[in-house]
């Protein structure tokens, strides 16, 4: 098995990255981007970014976005990129995104704050209900 390899840079070094990736993403068809996971920390393996597009895609196109931006931000900043889509995302990921992640940039706050603001409600409501799930199918206390 193929150990992973891990990075470690400056503030400076990860500023310029930050930078490089805003200026792709700021091209697409994107509303809104936040960095997450351990490019936030000292040592990292990849960066991860969390878009949300301009308009729905089905699931297929979806993916395939996430693929070509991948490539389009690893061939500019040299470092492994994974792009995952807020629209198509799972609740779970959507609420730690914008509970541990950094807003990177946003082109309309109004519709950025309205998908949070849903995020957040929708979240709230089903955590109750996992709670409990996990309290009386599973013995977990949580």
């Amino acid at each position: 098995m193929q150990s992973l390899k891990s990075y470690q840079l400056t503030p400076p070094e990860k500023k310029h990255i930050m930078e490089g990736i805003t200026s792709i993403l700021n091209q697409e068809k994107i509303t809104f981007a936040y960095l997450h996971g351990s490019f936030l920390k000292e040592k990292f393996r990849d960066i991860d970014l969390a878009i949300y597009l301009e308009k729905n895609l089905d699931k297929k196109e979806a993916l395939n976005l996430e693929f070509e931006m991948e490539r389009k931000l690893e061939n500019a900043v040299h470092f492994p990129v994974d792009v995952r889509i807020l629209n198509h995302s799972p609740l779970s990921f959507r609420y730690n995104v914008f509970k541990e992640g950094a807003l990177i940039f946003s082109k309309d706050e109004l519709v950025r704050s309205d998908f949070i603001s849903l995020t957040l409600a929708m979240y709230h409501d089903f955590n109750f209900y996992r709670k409990r799930y996990m309290r009386e199918a599973l013995g977990l206390e949580v």
